[in-house]
């Protein structure tokens, strides 16, 4: 399979995520497939994650990306800002507008998840958590394969 064909699959698995935390939240009938789901997403997160350690296209793009965030700054370099145009949550570097619709819905439904736990169960933010965790990788596997070669 193709990054690209993965990064596509794996949208789709996380945007699952999302809705399935959500609609088990609205129909408690629907909690029966909370855990099945968050072990098919974590895994999911573990695999993509694995991909990218033992890929050496990703861990070079990753530091190209670093080098380039980092510019002339000594290390640790300057912080980047939450609303920065390019690293920022919204940043272009951040991927197509979808992955970056997709990873702010778990940002700012992250605290309303977790508050709702209390009601809906604990099993609601392992699959959000799932889920925001293969966001977040997907986005790293973009910024990876967007550095030049």
């Amino acid at each position: 399979m193709k990054d690209e064909q993965l990064i596509a699959v794996c949208f789709w698995i996380a945007a699952y995520a999302a809705l399935a935390s959500v609609a088990s939240i609205l129909l408690p009938s629907l909690r029966f497939i909370l855990l099945p789901s968050t072990v098919f997403v974590g895994a999911t997160a573990v695999l993509l994650f694995l991909r990218m350690l033992f890929s050496r296209t990703y861990r070079r793009g990753v530091d190209a990306a670093n080098r380039e965030m980092q510019g002339n700054d000594p290390w640790p370099g300057r912080p980047k800002k939450f609303l920065d145009p390019e690293w920022g949550i919204f940043g272009s570097r951040g991927g197509p507008p979808a992955l970056l619709r997709l990873r702010a819905v778990f940002f700012f439904g992250s605290y309303p998840i977790a508050v709702l736990q209390t009601w809906a169960g604990i099993e609601v933010v392992w699959l959000w958590f799932a889920g925001f965790f293969v966001a977040m990788a997907l986005t790293v596997m973009y910024l990876a394969l967007s550095q030049p070669r």
